[in-house]
């Protein structure tokens, strides 16, 4: 058994933080993978939020579960934290916005030429 079809299967005993209805047939992913702890995404199957779970799981437990983890995601080179005035400037720029979200990701950039 892997470690996602052992989650899934035990998944059916908790609930949803969110909705609170059971995470039966929830989606999981493993993010990353360290000795006796997990990562893991968790996506509820009834209202669709996703969350992060860390599972430890005690002494020898983990040998006894196929721990087929992905292949690291390539890191996204370290960018500038993003500063107040550009948080200002967005406050300013969606305020006066009057569109949908659709509108407003697919407007083009005029600033970038």
């Amino acid at each position: 058994m892997s470690i996602i079809e052992f989650i899934r299967d035990r998944a059916r005993f908790y609930n949803c933080p969110v909705c609170g209805r059971s995470l039966k047939g929830c989606d999981v992913q493993v993010l990353s993978h360290e000795d006796e702890r997990f990562h893991l995404q968790v996506t509820c199957a009834q209202c669709q939020v996703t969350f992060i779970v860390v599972l430890a799981i005690a002494g020898g437990a983990v040998d006894e579960i196929e721990t087929a983890v992905p292949e690291a995601v390539e890191e996204l080179p370290a960018a500038e934290p993003i500063s107040v005035d550009e948080i200002l400037d967005l406050h300013l720029y969606l305020k006066s916005f009057q569109g949908t979200l659709t509108e407003l990701i697919h407007q083009h950039d005029h600033s970038r030429g």
